[in-house]
């Protein structure tokens, strides 16, 4: 499990950057971090690596790696 705080150095699993964790929440069990690259993401539990939230609303936290789930697609793709 994930022990990063706010303040922490974090590489995005969106965007690749290295940057900066500015929120920590929780939701149904599940942490979400908001970075300072403006993406939010959420420890994948199959190889406990930062990826996307793929969550359709705030409320919920969905860990999506593309390395244990597949490519993310939206609907705008």
């Amino acid at each position: 499990m994930l022990t990063l705080k706010e303040g922490d150095s974090a590489t995005c699993g969106i965007c690749g950057k290295e940057t900066t964790v500015t929120i920590v929440t929780e939701r149904n069990g599940i942490q979400a971090f908001d970075l300072k690259c403006w993406h939010r993401n959420a420890e994948c539990p199959s190889c406990g690596r930062l990826v996307r939230d793929a969550s359709e609303v705030v409320q919920e936290v969905v860990p999506h790696c593309d390395d244990c789930n597949g490519p993310f697609h939206d609907d705008d793709e």
